[in-house]
């Protein structure tokens, strides 16, 4: 019985997210199973069967995962999400097949247009999540978007690799960082940028308000160092969204995924991004920053990872982040600065 109510919920929370699926996307969703299958069928060979799932997150609106037949091992995804985001991914992707040999990403399927409502679907290949993750291998993937810095104007669509930062919007939070501080580093508006957001996270200081008075002139000697420096030379292609949610395996190698925010800038911004996340705070990614060859690198990468730690801190977390990533963070830029080269 307790089965039969089971498959029952089951049944009907897929009805219902089919129903809003539909509604939302403004297609029937098994047209679109049978146009993905179409493709997936015409790439790969394989006759499939298909699931949809619910893909949290701001971009991504629902997935299709298509199985073989025979294996019934999943060969191809289909991702529904807004067509310009669709568009640029699947650029991406094509970009990374054709120089990059598919050593980046998924191998690209297909794209196709969705519905009028301004959605279309990305089909490509499946990737696995690392069953350990780690981050010598994702340091080894930042160094591989990294390479061949020349091929990256093929990227933009003006063929200019510096236009990329003006194909992205600062709608959100993590995309004006990209906008004003990754791809304008050192310029009048980064600084001014910087400095607001600083201003504006004032309130996660509420029981630690010595450290916040003693964060901004930290900031400030900082990026007065980093300056003194060539910017230049650490430019180059930056993914924008670099964190363990979106670093698969493929073989014994990783590949990113949601491939949509990147932009041309400060490279380091990755690497930063990517240990902001780590749930157990700086004292677990402060051997990875260390291993940087240059003062100036781990500088870069401890300014992002204050600015990064800060994005999007709920009130109940602030104090956990204050403690365990941004006190140690900061205590360690302190002894940086000290540093005479």
């Amino acid at each position: 019985m307790k089965k039969l109510i089971r498959r029952w919920l089951n049944h009907y929370k897929n009805q219902r997210r089919k129903t809003q699926f539909e509604s939302l996307v403004g297609i029937d969703l098994d047209s679109l199973v049978k146009s993905c299958e179409a493709i997936v069928l015409n790439k790969t060979g394989y006759i499939v069967y298909t699931k949809f799932r619910d893909l949290g997150g701001v971009n991504n609106h629902g997935m299709l995962l298509h199985y073989s037949v025979q294996s019934n091992q999943p060969v191809a995804i289909s991702k529904i999400e807004e067509s310009s985001l669709a568009d640029r991914e699947y650029r991406f992707l094509t970009w990374q097949e054709e120089f990059r040999a598919n050593t980046l990403g998924a191998v690209p399927f297909g794209l196709t247009t969705v519905s009028e409502q301004g959605y279309s679907c990305l089909i490509t290949s499946v990737l696995e999540h690392p069953k350990v993750f780690s981050y010598s291998q994702a340091q080894q993937l930042f160094h591989a978007l990294g390479q061949q810095p020349g091929k990256v104007s093929f990227l933009s669509l003006s063929g200019e690799k510096e236009d990329l930062k003006d194909e992205i919007n600062d709608s959100t939070r993590i995309k004006s960082i990209l906008v004003h501080l990754v791809s304008q580093f050192g310029s009048e508006n980064c600084e001014s940028f910087y400095k607001t957001i600083l201003q504006e996270r004032e309130g996660v200081f509420k029981n630690n308000q010595d450290l916040f008075t003693t964060l901004q002139p930290l900031m400030n000697s900082i990026y007065t160092k980093l300056q003194s420096y060539d910017m230049t030379l650490h430019e180059g292609l930056v993914h924008g969204d670099f964190k363990q949610q979106n670093i698969m395996e493929c073989g014994d190698s990783y590949r990113v995924i949601d491939c949509q925010y990147y932009t041309y800038g400060i490279r380091l911004w990755d690497l930063a991004f990517l240990y902001s996340k780590d749930a157990h705070g700086f004292d677990n990614i402060k051997q990875e920053i260390e291993k940087l060859p240059l003062l100036e690198d781990r500088l870069l990468v401890l300014f992002f990872y204050v600015i990064a730690s800060l994005i999007n801190v709920k009130k109940k977390r602030a104090n956990k982040v204050i403690v365990f990533q941004i006190y140690p963070a900061t205590s360690y830029a302190n002894q940086l600065l000290d540093i005479k080269e």
